[in-house]
């Protein structure tokens, strides 16, 4: 029935209904119904996918030129009113290398219905702290940020911090320019995954002054600045 070996992109659930009729009194059934999901991707993803419920052939046509289908971007379904699948269609995503946060949609079509599903691609690597998560920073703001903006503040006499972050790729973090002698950090690359890296800061011993430092973290073709902020001496008093 299905030429299964050229499908890439489909994964089929059959949930046969239970109808007791005769073929004269089949009813007709069509529908789209999506399986809701997240839409947000960091910059250094590059695949996705999305989830449909449909009794009919369907389409799925990108309508960016950053996402596309991977696999077949159409199935031909021989119509039955009893048999209701579940299809999921995988995607391939660019990284996103402008530093800016960009929307997409995709045209899902089956039968004469039609929906458009919303990807949201952030700037921004999934960086975070052992106390600050991004994830919770939108959820809890309710807004998405346009640019990529990382900064950690630390007071003169604190000496330990981190920085966690979750990639798709191997990943490097260096320093921007030269290394301060005050700063330092215990891994400087590694594999895709959950990483945490430990910062060892010199306390500061100037009343006036705060210092920083700047770090580029790069996953794949991705690449986020990273900015360290210790207060003089003075702010931590007021």
């Amino acid at each position: 029935m299905y030429n299964m070996n050229k499908i890439k992109t489909l994964l089929i659930a059959c949930s046969v209904l239970s109808l007791a009729c005769s073929c004269a009194d089949d009813p007709e059934r069509h529908e789209l119904c999506p399986v809701e999901q997240p839409f947000i991707l960091y910059a250094d993803q590059t695949t996705d996918s999305l989830c449909f419920y449909s009794y009919d052939s369907w389409s799925v046509v990108p309508q960016d030129s950053w996402i596309a289908v991977d696999g077949d971007s159409h199935f031909d379904v021989q119509y039955d009113y009893s048999k209701r699948y579940l299809f999921k269609v995988f995607l391939n995503i660019l990284p996103n290398t402008t530093g800016e946060t960009r929307s997409g949609t995709v045209l899902v079509q089956s039968y004469d219905y039609s929906y458009s599903s919303p990807f949201v691609q952030l700037g921004m690597l999934h960086v975070s702290h052992p106390t600050y998560t991004t994830d919770a920073w939108l959820d809890a703001y309710g807004i998405i940020p346009k640019t990529a903006h990382f900064e950690l503040v630390d007071s003169a006499h604190w000496t330990e911090d981190s920085i966690c972050f979750k990639v798709e790729n191997n990943w490097t973090l260096e320093f921007v320019g030269n290394k301060p002698e005050w700063i330092d950090i215990d891994k400087s690359t590694a594999l895709p995954g959950k990483h945490k890296v430990n910062l060892t800061l010199a306390a500061n011993t100037d009343k006036e002054n705060g210092r920083e430092a700047k770090l580029k973290l790069t996953s794949g073709k991705v690449s986020n600045e990273i900015v360290v902020r210790q207060l003089p001496v003075k702010a931590d008093k007021e």
